[in-house]
């Protein structure tokens, strides 16, 4: 089964963090990454070693492109999240919609991705222990 990263898992990794290094391992290809992911690892820090680590998870993975389709159904999640007065980042929702439409889980450590309506369809895989309320 297809695996979708997102840029918190990513952000992880290379942090060196154990939940998400643990985690990797396990997760059959393929795995895939939206090309945004990239933009955000690099924003603010797109010095020539973390232009080097990150170049490497796009070799390492697939990257999908954000399509006029991915494009499209961010804007209808989006929409759906403003009207309940709850709305993600708009990146989040773009990592959203290309994880439902590659229909792939979606690695993540972001609770907001929870307020996706059901009825879109976003699988998440969640690597993070909440703590106890």
């Amino acid at each position: 089964m297809t695996t979708c990263l997102d840029t918190s898992f990513l952000f992880d990794l290379l942090a060196g963090d154990s939940a998400a290094a643990d985690l990797l391992p396990g997760i059959e290809p393929p795995i895939v990454v939206s090309a945004l992911c990239f933009y955000e690892l690099l924003a603010g820090e797109a010095n020539p070693g973390r232009i080097e680590r990150v170049e490497g998870f796009a070799q390492e993975f697939a990257v999908v492109p954000v399509t006029f389709e991915v494009c499209t159904l961010a804007a209808e999640i989006q929409t759906r999240l403003q009207a309940r007065g709850e709305p993600i980042p708009k990146i989040d929702a773009l990592l959203a919609a290309t994880s439902i439409l590659v229909g792939a889980p979606l690695v993540t450590a972001d609770e907001h991705f929870r307020r996706v309506p059901s009825e879109f369809g976003l699988l998440l895989r969640e690597y993070r222990d909440r703590p106890a309320a």
